[in-house]
């Protein structure tokens, strides 16, 4: 898989040395150009061939986009001082952003970029491997058909025992995910199912690593696994997960190519549904964490009307993308926030039969 070509637009040689380690650290990029200016960048964006434009913005309206104008092709994302939040939207102007560190801890602020980088970079790599032809950010979107439903009322009630627990997460996933899965104790004997929206050569990538950093067993998922108490199975990028009765009549995993479902394949909903379908009466919990879109509320409201289910989703202000976790909120499904940090107890407290303290 080839990486995507960065070009920072950056005056400061500290912080183009600190975003070059940044990108190169996620494993995902790789900085080919400089310039001090949109003007410059321009020029150099007709002779090369450029996916990414990281463009430090420290002025409202200093920036007239002429780069989104002229190449919509091109992802652009700002970085915006880590201070005068309130100013941030009008600094955005609409654009997908980053926050950029102060200097004083070139450690921690490093990390900061890769970790905010590492998510944007994701669903742009993401969005080449669906049908709807874009980039994942700034490029050419499908659209969508809303149907408006009457939106049922559910109980809120903590399943009195959990049998599965399912996480969803799309752009900042990754990091959001190691958050969680560190933090899950190793005797956690509930198996765990994962869908995060990214392709096929990095899902496996991303297990790997997981079951390196966390108590939990981490696996990327595959035809006919067993759902096992204690592993995590991650969705294999490029094909949906979902679980069905195998030759010995108990349920396991099952994959499939058809086509994206809400421009993602994996999609939450696909697995969500087929959980409502063969788990009924079953205790679930649902976690919904950053991402773009509502992938994963239409099969919450599925699981929450045939199985016992209950809904944890992360606060906005921990999300890197507030979309999934505010379809779920918005569609009266969540039964709880939490902070990105406070997930992992949440979900122990429910699952524990302490309820959600």
């Amino acid at each position: 898989m080839d990486k995507l070509n960065i070009l920072i637009i950056d005056k400061s040689r500290f912080y183009k040395d600190m975003l070059v380690r940044a990108v190169d650290s996620t494993g995902l990029g790789v900085v080919t150009q400089f310039a001090p200016d949109e003007l410059t960048a321009m020029e150099k964006l007709k002779n090369s061939s450029i996916d990414v434009v990281l463009y430090d913005i420290q002025k409202e309206k200093e920036s007239s986009f002429l780069i989104k104008k002229s190449y919509p092709e091109v992802s652009l994302i700002l970085m915006l001082p880590d201070k005068e939040e309130s100013k941030r939207p009008n600094l955005a102007g609409g654009q997908d952003f980053i926050i950029k560190p102060g200097p004083h801890n070139p450690e921690i602020g490093e990390e900061s970029i890769r970790k905010q980088l590492l998510g944007l970079f994701t669903m742009i790599i993401t969005g080449r491997y669906t049908n709807d032809g874009g980039n994942g950010l700034g490029g050419k979107k499908s659209p969508q058909v809303i149907v408006e439903e009457p939106v049922k009322t559910f109980v809120k009630k903590v399943p009195a025992y959990i049998d599965l627990i399912v996480i969803a997460s799309s752009t900042g996933g990754p990091s959001a995910l190691e958050t969680v899965l560190k933090k899950l104790p190793g005797s956690l004997d509930r198996p765990v199912l994962v869908v995060q929206h990214m392709p096929g050569e990095l899902t496996g990538r991303m297990a790997r690593s997981l079951d390196k950093k966390c108590p939990l067993t981490v696996k990327e998922a595959g035809e006919g696994c067993r759902m096992i108490p204690g592993t995590v199975l991650i969705a294999p990028g490029g094909y949906h997960m979902t679980v069905g009765p195998g030759k010995s009549r108990s349920l396991e995993i099952k994959l499939d190519s058809s086509n994206p479902v809400n421009g993602v394949r994996p999609s939450a909903d696909v697995l969500f549904e087929s959980i409502a379908r063969h788990c009924s009466g079953k205790g679930i919990l649902a976690v919904i964490l950053t991402g773009m879109g509502s992938d994963g509320m239409r099969g919450v409201s599925e699981v929450k009307k045939h199985c016992e289910c209950y809904c944890i989703t992360q606060s906005e202000k921990t999300c890197v993308v507030y979309g999934m976790p505010k379809s779920v909120v918005n569609a009266g499904l969540s039964d709880a926030v939490a902070d990105l940090e406070s997930v992992p107890l949440s979900m122990m407290n429910i699952i524990s039969g302490r309820g959600n303290l």
